[in-house]
């Protein structure tokens, strides 16, 4: 395992520039307590009178489709409810920016409910450290992704922006997961449903005429984004106050996409086609840290880069690599 670690760091700058689905932007992946790295350690404090609030802010920054740079800062509040209930809001606002121009945001807001269906804290040897041997907790999440607009961002002089620089993805979606603790390992398995598409998004290569840039970017005019299933697989490992996560990150894209027929005139929407080879798998390699400062303090970290991609990314998900740091505080029993 110690070499395993070691190697991560090496692994994550081969594929530096490989291209992945970005989880985060698609909603469902860090809903919840699928996202959430799991406290391992503890010192005087009962493990069971662990503060039920948190308040987070997340500092993102990815790099995208023909080197678009795309930065989020995520504001997100979860309450616990009750021992087992629990409420997350999280807002994202998104700048994106790249060689066609530039679009500033607030993003998709995401809100879940979670459910501790079964919850076995670790218990306590004789000098006060937590065993967590047969430590287990099982969460169901059923949550919604909002659109904060129908991704029709255009630039200065009317020209359709592609969606890499677009703040939303246009839908509105059902999220639906399950996480599951043993010991150090996790594992998350979610759904994110399509429940309504609102994408307006008008581009298209010859919207731009013979600007030759905008050949390198996926077409998308009135996107319909197909559903994804999303898989994550953690171990981690304490090493002092810090906590190292490495993992994998599975999503698969359980349709083709479909966009407004080539052929068609966009104010006449005459129907759509599918867009060949926008379905099957991404596969990233993750790495979680997390710095416990206090009880209540927390610094975060997590990088992800990609192994495996699809062939067709017209959502505008596209990333080579997405690192975000993130300051959290727990308050409240």
């Amino acid at each position: 395992m110690k070499r395993a670690l070691l190697l991560t760091p090496f692994l994550l700058c081969i594929m530096h520039h490989a291209y992945a689905q970005g989880c985060s932007d698609a909603g469902v992946c860090t809903a919840g307590p699928l996202g959430e790295p799991p406290l391992l350690l503890r010192d005087s404090a009962s493990v069971t009178n662990e503060p039920r609030h948190l308040l987070r802010l997340t500092f993102s920054y990815s790099v995208g489709e023909q080197g678009t740079t795309v930065i989020q800062e995520v504001a997100e509040v979860s309450l616990g409810l009750t021992r087992r209930l629990g409420l997350q809001l999280r807002l994202p606002y998104q700048q994106a920016s790249g060689e066609l121009g530039q679009v500033n945001g607030v993003g998709d807001p995401v809100a879940t409910l979670s459910y501790a269906v079964w919850r076995r804290d670790p218990h306590r040897l004789d000098g006060g450290r937590p065993r967590w041997a047969g430590a287990r907790r099982l969460d169901v999440l059923l949550g919604v992704k909002a659109p904060s607009n129908k991704a029709d961002a255009t630039t200065a002089d009317g020209k359709p922006l592609p969606m890499p620089y677009q703040t939303s993805l246009g839908t509105i979606d059902l999220l639906a997961g399950l996480s599951y603790r043993h010991d150090r390992w996790s594992l998350a398995l979610a759904y994110q449903h399509v429940l309504k598409n609102a994408n307006e998004n008008g581009f298209t290569h010859e919207r731009w005429m013979d600007d030759m840039r905008v050949l390198g970017y996926f077409e998308s005019p009135f996107l319909e984004r197909a559903n994804d299933a999303v898989a994550r697989l953690q171990y981690a490992v304490p090493i002092g106050r810090v906590t190292v996560q490495p993992g994998l990150l599975a999503i698969v894209h359980l349709g083709q996409d479909r966009r407004l027929a080539s052929s068609g005139n966009i104010i006449g929407l005459p129907g759509t086609e599918a867009v060949a080879g926008s379905e099957g798998l991404t596969l990233n390699v993750t790495v979680d840290a997390r710095w416990r400062m206090s009880d209540r303090w927390a610094l975060e970290l997590s990088y992800g880069s990609p192994v495996v991609t699809r062939t067709v990314r017209p959502d505008g998900l596209t990333r080579s690599l997405v690192a975000n740091l993130g300051l959290a505080y727990r308050f409240g029993r």
